[in-house]
């Protein structure tokens, strides 16, 4: 269906499968598990429809699709065009090229003198086929569906030779029939011109498949690819009669054929042999009538050619789409979307296709992944996808019923699936733990208990797990958890990487809700580890923010010492990777992301920074020299790097704060003050900020919500930072009223609350460590004298940085200048340009001032400061003058 021809179409159409409606909006946050407890714990386990998709048979050879060749850290995939042509000159390659514009095959292989055998016969071969094609209009749109070589199409250079070849050799796959039946086809045949140029054609790749192995391994794949394509061009053009039998009886011997050779060792860098299976499948997807090739418009828009294949050859053709799936193919994996979403819109279709064991899992599978159900009894909510917007409807990104949300209903076509099924007998079940997920998703639990007790999978503990918490009984749901949990990292497939991750999610939103905090971490701390190797999730599976559960138990559930003895064990640092060139991009740097470890200890470092416990906290801070902690900038029309040195901000806060403290004088310690005061404006997310609310660190302070108990926080930290209302009282006005309504819901203890309530940042507003350092600015104006230069500084600077943050605040630095301190001019309003506070002149002003004032009264006095002096003069001279008279009156 979706053969060679339309492969340039399928990326397209892939997202459209099943009618799917993606929403654009943003900014996206990825799902918290926490955020609905009771959601998580009931929705409905399943895979990927791409991972169940490549499971539904097993494969008997070991050929993969290029797509599915994993290529080596460090090296370039291999070019299949090039890998065509490898072992030819440039001349010959060129040769090749000017082959391919002769008007026939043997002009064609006159020109081709001095190249390799194998790749001239295929040469000239190609020509005469691709004339074939063109030769009848009425014929050529009927074999358009077959797969056409192009391998040496015309090309201006050798670069274009090779593109060519890719394009050709990606294109490619049918078998030819014996020369009797050809013949026959011939002389019935509506368009006599096509057939000498397919016999000529065929005659040259059957020589091709006569070389020896050495000689033919070039072009032997692609040569039996392309009398595949023959024998379906012959077959489509015979209209009656036994020699048509003859000829489609043929074709699946043909198809093959190229899979037989390269599963024996023969090279196919272009993968034209798994191809050919979904070019296999396109011979039985015809109308049963009139003989019409179906492809995937005919399901996409349920036109009467689909609706007219035989359940028959719509099974077949499932079967060979599966095999190709299962080799990594992509085109199958689509193609088995297309032609399930199809299925599913109507009960008769599927009561016609689940007889077949591979059709029933398709089914099944594709209900699971990428079907939704009823949201407000809006029909077309089945199709809607909200992964990308609305993270409340669960990690699959479709409505999910059995999460009890509220205006969600099943979908009757998967309750009528269920029921087909059920029908049939349990004997006839094919993947009953799927079905199982399915049955318990539509509300059938009894059935779905049934199918449980039938698998030992990974899948059916998950679904047991569900079916346990439904009956109240949470200690066999633990059970079920750990069975479920017990299948990684061994061989049961029943689940996929993200499943895994995900059981363990669950297993730590119900250890949370027993009250056993430190284990919930380390669940949701596994599943983020196993993030960090995943990577990437298929399509059709939205992101769940394990790390962002993670953090929430982090900083607002544990005690600081349960975090840090759970690091010291658990979270190890992770080896700084060395630092890219001088020159490298900005992306360079972004792609050396810290592990989850990494990411939990730098959390525990600031928490330690906020209980004043910044000694212990350095080891936890990044290392200076890591590279993945840059800072870029966009200055003087370029791009500007800064290492961040974290550990070095955070031994330069505390020096600030040692001196604040403890230095012998108020001037220095007024000093210490606005040091600190600095570094927590301008650096305190990096130091002190909160993961999540009210700080947002995850989001670099780019939005006040998006993660932990976002919700709630969100609007309350925007609204406590509205100019103008910074100082106004929250509402609930209480920590352990804000608990009670942020972590609202069942699977919440009373302690989980409590624990919340006591680690509420304090001051709770955005960005809280700019009103620490406000404090610090106030601390360090009651240091210094009212009327020094550095007592306006300080509060100037203090003005400036509250302004938009708090401006009652910043009013209140102002007018404490204004009544406290000397006028000053800065240059500007106060509060705009400020400097540097000189405490050097500070810690002498007393005495200065002093001076200054003695001047100042003599000046205003001058007689009596004459009198006084002459006093003085006169009591001096007295004095010396008895010293004198004394001194002499004293014997020897």
């Amino acid at each position: 269906m979706l053969n060679r021809k339309y492969l340039a179409l399928g990326g397209g159409f892939a997202l459209l499968a099943g009618a799917v409606i993606v929403h654009a909006c943003g900014p996206f946050f990825p799902l918290q598990l926490l955020d609905n407890r009771a959601g998580t714990l009931s929705g409905t386990p399943n895979n990927s429809f791409a991972y169940e998709a490549a499971r539904l048979v097993k494969p008997g050879d070991r050929l993969l699709a290029p797509e599915a060749v994993r290529v080596p850290a460090g090296q370039q995939p291999v070019d299949p065009a090039r890998a065509v042509l490898a072992g030819l000159s440039p001349e010959q390659i060129a040769t090749l090229a000017e082959m391919a514009k002769a008007a026939d095959g043997d002009a064609a292989f006159a020109m081709g003198t001095g190249v390799p055998e194998a790749q001239r016969l295929f040469a000239a071969a190609d020509v005469d086929f691709e004339h074939a094609l063109a030769a009848c209009t009425s014929t050529a749109s009927a074999a358009a569906d077959a797969p056409a070589s192009r391998a040496n199409a015309a090309a201006e250079n050798a670069d274009a030779a090779n593109a060519a070849a890719a394009d050709a050799d990606a294109a490619a796959s049918s078998a030819s029939p014996d020369t009797d039946a050809a013949n026959t086809t011939a002389a019935r045949s509506p368009c006599a011109a096509r057939e000498p140029l397919l016999g000529r054609a065929a005659t040259r790749l059957d020589a091709i498949l006569a070389l020896p192995a050495s000689a033919s391994a070039p072009r032997v794949v692609a040569a039996a690819i392309e009398l595949a394509a023959i024998a379906q061009a012959r077959a489509d053009d015979c209209k009656r009669g036994n020699a048509c039998a003859v000829l489609t009886a043929a074709l699946p011997a043909a198809y093959a054929k190229p899979r037989a050779l390269a599963a024996n060792g023969a090279p196919d860098p272009e993968g034209l042999a798994v191809a050919s299976f979904g070019d296999e499948a396109l011979t039985y997807l015809h109308d049963k009538k009139t003989g019409k090739q179906c492809d995937y418009r005919s399901f996409l828009n349920n036109t009467p050619c689909a609706a007219a294949i035989a359940p028959a050859n719509l099974k077949q053709a499932i079967d060979l789409y599966a095999q190709e799936a299962a080799r990594g193919g992509g085109s199958g994996l689509q193609s088995m979307r297309f032609i399930a979403a199809w299925t599913l819109a109507d009960k008769a279709r599927v009561a016609s296709l689940i007889d077949d064991p591979v059709a029933q899992r398709l089914l099944v599978a594709y209900a699971l992944a990428r079907e939704g159900d009823i949201v407000k009894d809006q029909p077309a909510s089945e199709f809607e996808y909200y992964g990308g917007y609305d993270n409340s409807y669960g990690p699959t990104g479709y409505a999910d019923a059995s999460r009890g949300d509220k205006g969600i209903k099943s979908n009757p076509a998967l309750v009528s699936l269920v029921e087909a099924i059920q029908q049939r007998g349990i004997d006839h079940v094919a993947g009953a733990d799927r079905l199982a997920a399915l049955a318990y998703r539509v509300g059938r639990y009894d059935f779905a208990s049934t199918l449980v007790a039938r698998e030992h999978s990974a899948l059916a503990s998950w679904v047991s797990a569900k079916l346990a918490l439904r009956r109240g009984d949470t200690a066999a749901a633990v059970k079920a958890y750990a069975q479920a949990a017990k299948a990684f990292p061994s061989a049961d497939s029943s689940v996929e990487p993200a499943g895994a991750q995900l059981i363990e999610g669950e297993q730590a939103v119900l250890t949370l809700s027993r009250g056993q905090y430190v284990e919930a971490l380390g669940y949701l701390f596994d599943a983020a580890s196993r993030q960090d190797k995943n990577g990437a999730y298929d399509d059709s599976v939205s992101e769940v923010a394990y790390g962002s559960d993670m953090a929430y138990i982090a900083e607002r559930v544990l005690t600081t010492d349960e975090l840090k003895r759970f690091v010291d064990t658990r979270a190890l640092a992770s080896a700084v990777p060395p630092v890219p060139s001088s020159d490298a991009s900005a992306n360079a740097y972004y792609a050396l992301r810290p592990t989850t470890a990494d990411t939990l200890r730098y959390l525990l470092a600031r928490r330690l920074v906020r209980d004043g416990r910044i000694d212990e906290a350095l080891p936890y801070f990044p290392a200076d020299n890591d590279p993945r902690y840059v800072s870029f900038s966009w200055e003087g029309g370029q791009t500007t790097r800064k290492q961040l040195q974290l550990r070095k901000l955070a031994r330069d806060y505390a020096a600030a704060l040692d001196e604040a403290q403890h230095a012998w004088t108020r001037t220095n310690r007024a000093r210490g003050w606005f040091d600190a005061a600095t570094l927590a404006k301008r650096s305190g997310m990096e130091l002190m900020g909160y993961e999540q609310g009210p700080d947002f660190h995850d989001v670099d302070g780019a939005f006040a919500g998006g993660s932990g108990r976002s919700g709630v926080i969100g609007a309350r930290v925007n609204r406590a930072s509205e100019a103008g209302a910074a100082r106004a009282p929250a509402v609930p006005d209480t920590p352990a009223a804000r608990a009670q309504a942020d972590l609202a819901g069942p699977f919440v203890t009373a302690d989980e609350k409590r624990r919340y309530a006591a680690s509420e940042s304090k001051p709770l507003t955005r960005f809280h460590y700019r009103e620490i350092a406000a404090d610090y600015i106030g601390k360090a104006a009651d240091g210094l004298p009212p009327r020094s230069q550095a007592f306006a500084a300080v509060l100037c600077r203090g003005t400036g940085w509250m302004h938009n943050d708090d401006p009652s605040r910043a009013l209140g630095f102002y007018q404490r200048y204004v009544k406290e301190g000397a006028f000053v001019d800065f240059g500007g309003p106060f509060g705009t340009l400020c400097p540097e506070p000189d405490f050097r002149a500070a810690a002498a002003f007393t005495y200065t001032q002093a001076w200054r004032n003695v001047k100042r009264d003599a000046g205003r006095n001058k007689k009596r400061v004459a009198l006084i002096g002459l006093l003085i003069a006169a009591g001096v001279i007295g004095v010396g003058v008895w010293r004198y008279r004394k001194t002499k009156a004293r014997p020897d």
